[in-house]
Protein backbone atom coordinates (compact mmCIF):
# COMPACT_ATOMS: atom_id res chain seq x y z
CA UNK A 1 0.00 0.00 0.00
CA UNK A 2 2.86 2.35 0.46
CA UNK A 3 3.67 2.58 -3.02
CA UNK A 4 0.93 5.04 -3.16
CA UNK A 5 3.52 7.28 -1.43
CA UNK A 6 1.82 8.82 1.62
CA UNK A 7 0.16 7.00 4.29
CA UNK A 8 -2.93 9.34 3.88
CA UNK A 9 -3.00 8.53 -0.11
CA UNK A 10 -2.52 4.73 0.99
CA UNK A 11 -5.60 5.03 3.24
CA UNK A 12 -7.49 6.92 0.70
CA UNK A 13 -6.93 3.26 -1.68
CA UNK A 14 -8.12 1.45 0.90
CA UNK A 15 -11.81 1.44 -0.34
CA UNK A 16 -10.59 -0.01 -3.64
CA UNK A 17 -8.30 -2.89 -2.79
CA UNK A 18 -10.11 -5.88 -3.00
CA UNK A 19 -11.41 -7.47 0.56
CA UNK A 20 -13.56 -9.92 -0.61
CA UNK A 21 -14.01 -13.40 0.82
CA UNK A 22 -11.10 -14.89 -0.40
CA UNK A 23 -7.71 -15.22 1.74
CA UNK A 24 -5.07 -13.55 0.11
CA UNK A 25 -1.47 -14.92 0.80
CA UNK A 26 -0.43 -10.95 2.15
CA UNK A 27 -3.77 -9.79 3.25
CA UNK A 28 -2.46 -9.98 6.79
CA UNK A 29 0.42 -8.00 5.97
CA UNK A 30 -1.95 -5.30 3.75
CA UNK A 31 -3.97 -5.27 7.11
CA UNK A 32 -0.75 -3.92 8.85
CA UNK A 33 0.40 -1.93 6.71
CA UNK A 34 -2.49 0.04 6.08
CA UNK A 35 -3.36 0.37 10.07
CA UNK A 36 -0.13 1.96 10.30
CA UNK A 37 -1.20 4.26 7.73
CA UNK A 38 -4.50 5.47 9.19
CA UNK A 39 -1.98 5.59 12.88
CA UNK A 40 -0.47 8.65 11.45
CA UNK A 41 -3.36 9.77 9.07
CA UNK A 42 -5.36 13.01 9.72
CA UNK A 43 -8.65 12.74 11.22
CA UNK A 44 -10.04 14.50 7.80
CA UNK A 45 -14.05 13.79 6.16
CA UNK A 46 -11.82 12.06 3.84
CA UNK A 47 -9.33 9.98 5.50
CA UNK A 48 -12.24 9.11 8.15
CA UNK A 49 -14.71 7.80 5.50
CA UNK A 50 -11.86 5.66 3.40
CA UNK A 51 -10.78 4.37 6.97
CA UNK A 52 -14.10 3.79 8.01
CA UNK A 53 -15.47 1.95 4.66
CA UNK A 54 -11.93 -0.03 4.50
CA UNK A 55 -12.81 -0.78 8.21
CA UNK A 56 -16.57 -2.44 7.22
CA UNK A 57 -15.19 -3.90 4.06
CA UNK A 58 -11.97 -6.07 6.19
CA UNK A 59 -14.96 -6.73 9.09
CA UNK A 60 -17.05 -8.34 6.31
CA UNK A 61 -14.45 -11.19 5.81
CA UNK A 62 -14.39 -13.85 8.70
CA UNK A 63 -10.92 -14.70 7.83
CA UNK A 64 -9.13 -11.22 8.07
CA UNK A 65 -11.24 -10.19 10.83
CA UNK A 66 -9.31 -11.16 13.33
CA UNK A 67 -5.83 -8.82 12.09
CA UNK A 68 -8.29 -5.59 12.58
CA UNK A 69 -6.83 -3.84 15.30
CA UNK A 70 -8.66 -2.94 18.34
CA UNK A 71 -8.09 1.13 17.91
CA UNK A 72 -8.97 1.01 14.22
CA UNK A 73 -13.13 0.77 15.38
CA UNK A 74 -12.11 4.55 17.49
CA UNK A 75 -12.22 5.62 13.59
CA UNK A 76 -16.34 5.07 13.60
CA UNK A 77 -16.74 8.04 16.57
CA UNK A 78 -15.33 10.37 13.37
CA UNK A 79 -18.79 9.64 11.93
CA UNK A 80 -18.20 10.52 8.23
CA UNK A 81 -21.11 10.56 5.29
CA UNK A 82 -20.25 6.92 3.84
CA UNK A 83 -21.82 7.03 -0.02
CA UNK A 84 -24.74 5.24 -0.97
CA UNK A 85 -23.32 2.82 -2.90
CA UNK A 86 -19.91 2.14 -0.89
CA UNK A 87 -18.90 -1.40 -0.17
CA UNK A 88 -18.50 -1.25 3.48
CA UNK A 89 -22.02 0.47 4.05
CA UNK A 90 -23.27 -2.54 1.61
CA UNK A 91 -21.18 -5.67 3.52
CA UNK A 92 -20.95 -3.78 7.24
CA UNK A 93 -23.98 -4.55 9.02
CA UNK A 94 -23.50 -8.61 8.80
CA UNK A 95 -24.66 -9.59 12.55
CA UNK A 96 -21.29 -11.15 13.05
CA UNK A 97 -20.39 -7.72 12.57
CA UNK A 98 -22.75 -6.34 15.09
CA UNK A 99 -21.36 -9.08 17.70
CA UNK A 100 -18.13 -7.88 17.28
CA UNK A 101 -18.43 -4.15 17.67
CA UNK A 102 -20.89 -4.76 20.87
CA UNK A 103 -17.75 -6.94 21.93
CA UNK A 104 -15.81 -3.82 22.41
CA UNK A 105 -17.73 -2.56 25.56
CA UNK A 106 -17.93 0.59 24.19
CA UNK A 107 -20.86 2.01 24.11
CA UNK A 108 -19.62 5.23 22.10
CA UNK A 109 -18.39 2.88 19.52
CA UNK A 110 -21.25 1.31 19.25
CA UNK A 111 -23.61 4.56 18.94
CA UNK A 112 -21.79 5.85 16.08
CA UNK A 113 -21.20 2.15 14.46
CA UNK A 114 -25.06 2.23 14.43
CA UNK A 115 -25.37 5.91 13.06
CA UNK A 116 -23.27 5.24 10.33
CA UNK A 117 -24.42 2.06 9.58
CA UNK A 118 -28.41 2.86 9.53
CA UNK A 119 -29.05 4.87 6.31
CA UNK A 120 -32.21 5.42 4.21
CA UNK A 121 -30.06 3.57 1.07
CA UNK A 122 -29.27 0.22 3.60
CA UNK A 123 -31.45 -2.58 3.41
CA UNK A 124 -31.04 -4.61 6.43
CA UNK A 125 -31.53 -8.31 5.96
CA UNK A 126 -33.75 -9.73 8.52
CA UNK A 127 -31.25 -11.48 10.61
CA UNK A 128 -28.92 -8.43 10.80
CA UNK A 129 -32.38 -6.36 11.52
CA UNK A 130 -32.64 -8.95 14.61
CA UNK A 131 -29.17 -8.63 15.94
CA UNK A 132 -29.59 -4.89 16.29
CA UNK A 133 -32.63 -5.32 17.74
CA UNK A 134 -31.33 -7.19 20.38
CA UNK A 135 -28.21 -4.52 21.04
CA UNK A 136 -30.41 -1.52 21.17
CA UNK A 137 -32.87 -3.46 23.55
CA UNK A 138 -29.45 -4.82 25.79
CA UNK A 139 -26.69 -2.05 25.20
CA UNK A 140 -28.78 0.95 25.92
CA UNK A 141 -30.90 0.52 28.55
CA UNK A 142 -30.20 2.14 31.83
CA UNK A 143 -29.75 5.84 33.16
CA UNK A 144 -25.98 6.28 31.87
CA UNK A 145 -27.20 5.52 28.35
CA UNK A 146 -29.64 8.56 28.04
CA UNK A 147 -27.28 10.60 25.66
CA UNK A 148 -26.75 7.52 22.92
CA UNK A 149 -30.59 6.91 23.00
CA UNK A 150 -31.75 10.29 22.20
CA UNK A 151 -28.71 10.36 19.15
CA UNK A 152 -29.88 7.17 18.02
CA UNK A 153 -33.36 8.88 17.94
CA UNK A 154 -32.66 11.46 16.29
CA UNK A 155 -30.72 9.31 13.91
CA UNK A 156 -33.68 7.42 13.09
CA UNK A 157 -35.85 9.93 12.95
CA UNK A 158 -33.69 11.42 9.77
CA UNK A 159 -34.06 7.97 8.20
CA UNK A 160 -37.58 7.90 8.20
CA UNK A 161 -37.83 11.34 7.59
CA UNK A 162 -36.10 10.64 4.48
CA UNK A 163 -37.59 7.58 3.43
CA UNK A 164 -41.36 9.19 3.98
CA UNK A 165 -40.28 11.94 1.33
CA UNK A 166 -38.64 9.62 -1.13
CA UNK A 167 -42.19 7.57 -0.89
CA UNK A 168 -43.76 10.79 -2.26
CA UNK A 169 -40.54 11.58 -5.29
CA UNK A 170 -39.40 8.69 -6.16
CA UNK A 171 -36.81 10.02 -8.32
CA UNK A 172 -34.75 11.11 -4.96
CA UNK A 173 -32.54 7.87 -5.56
CA UNK A 174 -28.25 7.45 -6.79
CA UNK A 175 -28.15 7.20 -10.49
CA UNK A 176 -27.12 3.83 -10.08
CA UNK A 177 -30.73 1.89 -11.54
CA UNK A 178 -29.73 -1.36 -9.46
CA UNK A 179 -29.92 1.13 -6.60
CA UNK A 180 -33.12 2.83 -7.38
CA UNK A 181 -35.42 -0.65 -7.93
CA UNK A 182 -34.02 -2.48 -4.86
CA UNK A 183 -34.19 0.80 -2.37
CA UNK A 184 -37.85 1.89 -4.02
CA UNK A 185 -38.96 -1.39 -3.87
CA UNK A 186 -37.85 -2.06 -0.13
CA UNK A 187 -38.63 1.23 1.32
CA UNK A 188 -41.56 0.50 3.37
CA UNK A 189 -39.66 -2.58 4.64
CA UNK A 190 -36.79 -0.46 5.44
CA UNK A 191 -39.28 1.94 7.10
CA UNK A 192 -41.22 -0.45 9.45
CA UNK A 193 -37.39 -1.48 10.64
CA UNK A 194 -36.15 1.65 11.33
CA UNK A 195 -39.25 2.32 13.36
CA UNK A 196 -39.29 -0.16 15.51
CA UNK A 197 -36.04 0.29 15.93
CA UNK A 198 -37.14 3.54 17.54
CA UNK A 199 -40.24 1.99 19.13
CA UNK A 200 -37.57 -0.36 21.35
CA UNK A 201 -35.05 2.76 22.19
CA UNK A 202 -38.23 4.88 23.37
CA UNK A 203 -39.19 1.79 25.53
CA UNK A 204 -36.02 1.71 26.77
CA UNK A 205 -36.30 5.17 27.75
CA UNK A 206 -39.18 5.20 29.54
CA UNK A 207 -37.64 2.57 31.45
CA UNK A 208 -34.51 4.24 32.37
CA UNK A 209 -37.06 6.84 33.41
CA UNK A 210 -38.80 5.02 35.96
CA UNK A 211 -35.66 4.24 37.34
CA UNK A 212 -34.87 7.62 37.71
CA UNK A 213 -37.42 8.42 38.66
CA UNK A 214 -37.96 5.74 41.55
CA UNK A 215 -34.57 6.87 42.54
CA UNK A 216 -35.02 10.88 43.06
CA UNK A 217 -38.43 9.58 45.15
CA UNK A 218 -36.68 7.57 47.59
CA UNK A 219 -33.54 10.12 47.98
CA UNK A 220 -36.49 12.72 48.41
CA UNK A 221 -38.16 10.48 50.92
CA UNK A 222 -35.03 9.65 52.26
CA UNK A 223 -33.77 13.78 52.96
CA UNK A 224 -37.28 14.29 54.40
CA UNK A 225 -37.16 11.44 56.85
CA UNK A 226 -33.86 12.52 58.11
CA UNK A 227 -35.17 16.30 57.91
CA UNK A 228 -38.34 15.43 60.47
CA UNK A 229 -36.12 13.05 62.34
CA UNK A 230 -33.95 15.79 63.46
CA UNK A 231 -37.21 17.72 65.25
CA UNK A 232 -38.23 14.54 66.88
CA UNK A 233 -36.36 15.13 70.42
CA UNK A 234 -39.18 16.37 72.94
CA UNK A 235 -38.15 19.70 74.34
CA UNK A 236 -39.77 18.46 77.93
CA UNK A 237 -37.60 15.18 78.47
CA UNK A 238 -37.52 13.99 81.94
CA UNK A 239 -34.70 11.16 83.26
CA UNK A 240 -34.97 10.59 87.04
CA UNK A 241 -31.96 10.58 88.90
CA UNK A 242 -30.20 8.07 90.81
CA UNK A 243 -28.03 10.17 93.23
CA UNK A 244 -28.24 14.36 93.31
CA UNK A 245 -25.67 15.09 91.22
CA UNK A 246 -24.26 18.87 90.66
CA UNK A 247 -23.31 19.61 87.10
CA UNK A 248 -22.88 22.10 84.53
CA UNK A 249 -25.27 21.81 81.60
CA UNK A 250 -23.31 22.20 78.02
CA UNK A 251 -26.15 20.90 76.46
CA UNK A 252 -27.41 24.13 74.70
CA UNK A 253 -24.33 24.02 72.74
CA UNK A 254 -25.40 20.25 71.65
CA UNK A 255 -26.87 19.89 68.48
CA UNK A 256 -30.21 18.15 67.57
CA UNK A 257 -28.14 16.18 65.35
CA UNK A 258 -25.76 14.98 67.68
CA UNK A 259 -28.20 14.12 69.76
CA UNK A 260 -30.56 12.25 67.19
CA UNK A 261 -27.25 9.88 66.67
CA UNK A 262 -27.60 8.37 70.49
CA UNK A 263 -32.06 9.42 71.01
CA UNK A 264 -34.08 6.61 70.07
CA UNK A 265 -37.45 6.64 72.45
CA UNK A 266 -38.05 9.24 74.85
CA UNK A 267 -35.76 7.29 77.86
CA UNK A 268 -32.27 7.60 77.38
CA UNK A 269 -30.37 6.23 80.13
CA UNK A 270 -27.04 5.33 78.28
CA UNK A 271 -26.39 8.94 76.99
CA UNK A 272 -25.42 10.07 80.36
CA UNK A 273 -23.64 8.29 83.31
CA UNK A 274 -26.16 8.71 85.44
CA UNK A 275 -29.86 9.64 84.93
CA UNK A 276 -30.40 13.39 85.37
CA UNK A 277 -33.30 15.43 85.24
CA UNK A 278 -33.15 17.68 82.03
CA UNK A 279 -34.90 20.65 80.94
CA UNK A 280 -33.78 20.87 77.72
CA UNK A 281 -35.93 24.06 76.91
CA UNK A 282 -34.55 26.18 79.21
CA UNK A 283 -30.55 23.70 78.63
CA UNK A 284 -30.61 23.80 82.57
CA UNK A 285 -31.20 20.71 85.35
CA UNK A 286 -34.21 20.36 87.13
CA UNK A 287 -33.97 19.99 90.99
CA UNK A 288 -34.51 16.40 91.86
Amino acid sequence: MYAYGSPRAAVLAGPNIHWGQGQSVDAQGLISKWAAGISVAPHTEDVAGSVVDTLLQIAANPHLRPFIPADAWSWLNERPSLSPTCRGLSSGCHRDIVRMVRALDDTEILTSYLITIWSEWKILGYDNFVEMQISVREDFKGIGAGYHRAELIQQLDSIVDELYRRSRNPDVTPEDELWREKVGRSSRVMEGRYREFKRVLQEVEQKGNEILNRTSICFTFLSLLTLVDLHRIPLDLHVCPASPVSMTSHLGRLSLFEIDRFVCSRSIPFLLPCALPIDLEQSRFLPS
